[in-house]
């Protein structure tokens, strides 16, 4: 597989890049209606305009084939996917804590130890 033909595989895909762009910004924007949203909320707005700004890059290389439009646009994405995985790891952590917290006082109520 070369350059090119993964430039128009994410080409074809630019549609899908945009539609999910427009949901995460629309998201973003619906939790940042509450101030306790607006916590939460400009991460899903941030990474929104993330892909759909790597969409409209990658519709400039399909109509001028600009080298650094296809490197700012992977660039990105590969942003988006880092930023992704940093908050999916943040999330998960914060769960099995709330979990160990959780069940570590269901079980010493349950033992009768507290």
């Amino acid at each position: 597989m070369d350059v090119q033909t993964l430039l128009e595989s994410l080409i074809r895909n630019v549609i899908w890049l945009k539609f999910f762009g427009v949901f995460l910004i629309v998201y973003g924007v619906i939790l940042c209606v509450t101030i306790i949203g607006a916590v939460f909320g400009w991460l899903p707005l941030w990474l929104g305009v993330l892909l759909y700004s790597s969409a409209d890059r990658l519709d400039a290389v399909e109509e001028t084939a600009n080298v650094e439009d296809a490197v700012e646009s992977i660039e990105k994405i590969s942003r988006f996917f880092k930023i992704s995985g940093i908050v999916s790891l943040v999330y998960a952590v914060i769960l099995v804590s709330l979990l160990v917290i959780f069940f570590g006082r269901w079980f010493v109520s349950f033992m009768g130890l507290g």
